[in-house]
């Protein structure tokens, strides 16, 4: 009985990290549509999306210290989320110097952004292709079927 609920524990725990990664994807998707809503009465939506990313990515870091994962999926999984979080510091920053009209450093730090979009978009599709179950649970799993029945 304690090993189907550690297995359902584990299979939920790579789900939840499934759905959470896919999350945090269509949240960058519509951050980066707000974009376009930079010079409107609108760009207020451009802060919201950035602070969403950014508990996203420090509840993803959280999480996947917690996980059973293997160490390279959690080298994706912790590079999802610090893009995520840094995303929102050099935002702040990008905003900043837009907004105070120093171009040379609105370039430099929109550059830096674009980085950081590489490194979350290869770190979502690391961690969605990684994310596994639980070594243990699959081989209970496999025993399970594999047992003469009585």
């Amino acid at each position: 009985m304690t090993d189907e609920t550690h297995q359902t524990m584990g299979d939920d725990n790579s789900r939840r990290l499934r759905i959470f990664v896919s999350v945090l994807a269509v949240v960058y998707v519509l951050t980066f549509v707000s974009g376009f809503l930079q010079e409107t009465r609108f760009n207020f939506l451009n802060y919201i999306f950035f602070t969403l990313l950014f508990m996203g990515g420090i509840v993803l870091m959280s999480e996947t210290v917690k996980s059973e994962q293997p160490g390279m999926t959690k080298g994706f999984l912790f590079l999802t989320g610090f893009s995520t979080t840094a995303l929102l510091i050099f935002y702040i920053c990008y905003e900043w110097s837009r907004l105070r009209g120093y171009h040379d450093l609105e370039a430099s730090v929109e550059a830096l952004l674009y980085w950081l979009t590489l490194f979350f978009w290869i770190g979502v599709f690391g961690s969605l292709l990684l994310i596994r179950k639980p070594k243990a649970a699959a081989d209970r799993r496999s025993a399970r079927r594999t047992a003469p029945k009585q």
